[in-house]
């Protein structure tokens, strides 16, 4: 009797929406829910009988049950956040855990068999709370994380999944909460990350933020009300600020109605106002200061320019919205050529690099997913002669005895790799040194991330000052990071596994 054959899914885990991918044959595929949408909701709503709803179904909910009703839930992770629900009380971390198993639960039912192993895509700004946040959440909902792939490269997979030839990739992924840029070499099937940036703070929802404030400032003007503190209005201005920014992506103007939003003595009030692209555009002008600012310091880290980028890739609904578009086109000066245009429109008096594509033959919503999925092909055996390389997206260090942080493997280190560095005791015949190992997300002043620590005894009969503290941070192909620390002259040696949690 032949063994039965693995399955592994593929998981974008979105701030809006979550899709699951598989390996049917040859070829990704999105897995429909059980409404027979390609995307849910990610979504969760809590019904006064216990009863727990996730996707399309928790999302309508959002208007009369907002107080039990969350979304966006993928900003909180990592953080100390606490829902309140009734009597009941959940973290981030298990909310993520119900869409999961919502999802774990439709793809068992549509392939036909249980699942235990995923991938999960995250963004490649995640830090190690946030990625950590992610695997426990899997843990919920009983799914065996086999590898945190990071968002941006599960794009770029999808994109050379079926291409011979090689490019020079940038990966802009705008989603509802965080903004993710990757700069990846393609070439003979060979996936090799160059540079990495964005922020888990720009998405969407800041577009939305921004329209639901000209709303309510626009209404208040108009009727001298404040509907920011009725629940209800609110919810339903958040709603028609998503639907009006969906609508100024293929139309110049959009008209958002809302009838009987309010009522005051007089009778009820509707809202009824026009929103204009370039309106919108006027809005959100400084988060797109902020976009261009982490493009550019994407290349300036990686000591690249953008005339090095031959083809762009931008996945993520928000990239959906012209001025987003219209942004990277300026930055890179590329167009929109059709994909069998290549060719054609090279010759040999336009050098190389000067061709730049915008690629739009790639679904922004799906392209995550289908890239998890090609990567559980692989893990699961479906797939071969695929392979890609990844780079640190933080600075890996120590913390020393002035509490300062120390790099020993720097943002941008491709892995696998090991990086040393040699450290010295503070006071004389000192019995043992602890090794702080820490994560440092940017450098800005945000305090770094403390990842674990150990204890080292020393030679107790050497004076402070001396160099013979060796500590070696060691990165393998599957994301596994260990930092070992050995006294050269005594020999002692103590190390530190931290799995699954840094470059996944």
């Amino acid at each position: 009797m032949s063994e039965k054959k693995k399955i592994v899914i593929g998981i974008d885990l979105g701030t809006t929406n979550s899709l699951v991918a598989h390996i049917r044959g040859e070829s990704p595929r999105i897995i429909p829910n059980p409404r027979g949408s390609r995307m849910t909701p990610s979504v969760v709503c809590f019904k006064d009988d216990g009863q727990v709803i996730v996707g399309e179904l928790a999302k309508n909910q959002a208007v009369l049950n907002s107080e039990n009703t969350f979304s966006d839930i993928k900003l909180s992770m990592g953080t100390d956040r606490i829902l309140p629900v009734g009597n009941k009380k959940y973290a981030p971390v298990e909310i993520s855990g119900f869409i999961l198993d919502s999802l774990k639960e439709y793809a068992e039912e549509y392939i036909g068999c249980n699942i235990k192993d995923a991938v999960i895509t995250v963004p490649a700004y995640f830090n190690d709370k946030q990625r950590d946040d992610t695997l426990k959440a899997a843990a919920m909902a009983g799914l065996n994380v086999l590898k945190l792939l990071n968002e941006p490269t599960a794009a770029a997979l999808t994109y050379g999944f079926t291409k011979k030839k090689g490019t020079r990739l940038l990966v802009i992924d705008f989603g509802g909460g965080t903004l993710d840029i990757t700069l990846m070499e393609y070439k003979n099937r060979v996936f090799r990350v160059r540079g990495v940036g964005g922020s888990a703070s720009i998405g969407g929802t800041n577009f939305d933020k921004a329209i639901v404030d000209y709303i309510l400032k626009d209404f208040k003007t108009a009727y001298d009300l404040d509907l920011s503190h009725d629940k209800i209005a609110f919810q339903q201005i958040v709603i028609h600020a998503e639907k009006a920014k969906t609508d100024l992506s293929s139309t110049e103007e959009t008209q958002i109605m809302i009838p009987y939003i309010t009522a005051t003595h007089k009778g009820p009030v509707h809202l009824n106002m026009p929103l204009s692209r370039k309106t919108l555009e006027n809005l959100i002008d400084p988060i797109l200061g902020e976009i261009e600012r982490h493009i550019c310091k994407t290349f300036e880290q990686a000591s690249l320019s953008p005339e090095w980028v031959k083809t762009i890739i931008m996945v993520g609904g928000s990239t959906r919205v012209p001025a987003v578009e219209n942004l990277v086109k300026k930055i890179t000066g590329s167009s929109d050529m059709a994909e069998d245009m290549l060719g054609s429109s090279q010759t040999k008096s336009q050098p190389d690099v000067a061709i730049k594509q915008i690629k739009k033959n790639i679904n922004p919503d799906e392209a995550v997913a289908r890239g998890a999925g090609i990567l559980a092909g692989i893990l699961e055996g479906s797939l071969t002669d695929i392979e890609f390389h990844d780079i640190t997206p933080h600075d890996l260090g120590v913390e020393d005895d002035k509490g300062e942080f120390v790099t020993v493997l720097p943002r941008g280190t491709a892995y696998p790799a090991q990086k040393y560095h040699l450290f010295t005791t503070t006071q004389d015949y000192q019995k043992e040194v602890c090794i702080h190992v820490l994560q440092r997300v940017g450098t800005n002043g945000v305090k770094p991330v403390s990842l674990g620590w150990f204890r080292l005894k020393t030679d107790e009969t050497r004076k402070k000052g001396e160099s013979n503290i060796d500590v070696t941070f060691s990165i393998d192909a599957n994301g596994l990071l260990n930092v070992s620390a050995v006294d050269i002259d005594s020999g002692e040696i103590e190390d530190i596994t931290i799995e699954n949690k840094i470059v996944n």
